[in-house]
């Protein structure tokens, strides 16, 4: 009678275990369920922020803040900017089914005058917006530039041409500025100008004065001392090209060290006068055969320039490695000298361009343009001389 009502109890427990384990089980089954089909959904709750007109040098601090409206954990992978003057750091990686978290961003306005647009991606695992952006907005006083802040200069033959530029900013009445630094060009003429501003104070700049007495181009830099702890100094890019008869497609032919030394290139020459006649090219430098080639259809001639055997050079990066002059009845130009460069990172099909002969398309990394290569522009807000200068 014992016996049994032990078995009896035992099997009571066993069943109650199995009804608990299928249930546990049941509800493992729905939780994993729930898990896999739980979204998290990246809500922006500001997406831009406008600081308004600020001053040069003031750095700009706001946090936005972002909601996950899904029904899974958002994660915050990484931000990137549009700008190094920006940096945006996460507050919370992760944010949970209803709740917020945070980036705190800040935008540094050194030389970065005039209006200032700079986004901020986020980068989560929002499967619909993986990608989601903010943005900032500063319209940014800055304390001295020259306006403009690179001068070109493109006179005629034998004549002469002028432009100015002149200081901006809030400072520019406190402002004493002095040429420090200025150019060595025999036919360029630079120096401190003044002339009476809209609301009648005395606005300070500098003026150009270039004459075009010889075909050809340069390029360079003018310092300026402002009288002021900071910035205390200026610069003013300029560059200067005087054009002659001769036109040349390319400037400068390049080559590749991975074509071998079979490589040809062409470069077209013409001129503004009926009666040109290119009467021979000569090698000056360098493993190159050249001829002179009438092509059937247009104006003027080909140079076709072949390498005759690989260059000798173990360089990166673009170099020269020849030179070849071409002789014409030209009064203003009549040798004319196109350098030959080796680029040694470019492979052949990246050699071809619209132009026979033509710079390198698609290439790993800049070249110089066809055209006499001038100076990078810097923008307007960047003319105040770096630290350490």
């Amino acid at each position: 009678m014992l016996t049994r009502r032990f078995n009896h109890h035992r099997f009571a427990l066993v069943a109650f275990a199995l009804f608990l384990g299928d249930g546990c089980s049941k509800n493992k089954k729905e939780e994993a369920s729930n898990a896999s089909t739980a979204t998290p959904t990246i809500e922006i709750l500001e997406k831009l922020h406008d600081f308004g007109n600020v001053t040069e040098g003031d750095k700009l601090n706001y946090l936005f803040k972002v909601k996950n409206s899904g029904t899974g954990k958002l994660i915050i992978d990484r931000v990137s900017t549009s700008c190094g003057c920006t940096a945006a750091a996460l507050k919370n990686k992760e944010v949970l089914p209803g709740g917020e978290g945070e980036i705190e961003v800040t935008f540094d306005t050194n030389h970065r005058g005039g209006d200032n647009r700079k986004s901020i991606t986020l980068f989560s695992n929002d499967p619909a917006n993986p990608r989601a952006e903010l943005e900032i907005h500063a319209n940014v006083e800055s304390l001295l530039t020259m306006v403009p802040a690179f001068i070109r200069l493109n006179p005629e033959l034998g004549q002469q041409q002028v432009q100015e530029s002149w200081l901006q900013g809030k400072l520019k009445d406190q402002a004493k500025l002095k040429i420090v630094e200025s150019a060595s060009e025999p036919d360029l003429a630079i120096e401190l100008a003044e002339k009476k501003a809209e609301d009648g104070s005395t606005q300070q700049g500098l003026r150009f004065k270039f004459i075009g007495k010889k075909v050809g181009y340069g390029n360079g830099n003018v310092t300026l001392e402002t009288g002021l702890p900071k910035p205390d100094k200026l610069q003013v890019g300029y560059h200067f090209t005087v054009m002659g008869n001769i036109q040349v497609v390319p400037a400068q032919l390049y080559f590749s060290a991975r074509q071998g030394s079979t490589a040809e290139r062409v470069i077209r020459v013409s001129s503004r006068k009926t009666d040109f006649k290119l009467r021979d090219v000569r090698v000056l430098a360098g493993p190159f055969t050249a001829k002179i080639v009438i092509p059937d259809a247009g104006v003027g001639y080909e140079v076709h320039v072949t390498m005759k055997k690989d260059p000798e050079t173990t360089s990166t990066t673009v170099m020269e490695i020849g030179k070849i002059e071409l002789i014409s009845n030209d009064s203003l130009e009549p040798k004319k000298e196109i350098p030959l460069r080796m680029a040694p990172q470019f492979t052949p099909h990246t050699m071809r361009g619209p132009v026979p002969g033509g710079p390198p398309h698609g290439a790993m990394g800049p070249l110089p343009p066809v055209q006499p290569p001038p100076p990078a522009q810097p923008p307007a807000a960047a003319t105040p001389v770096p630290e350490g200068r």
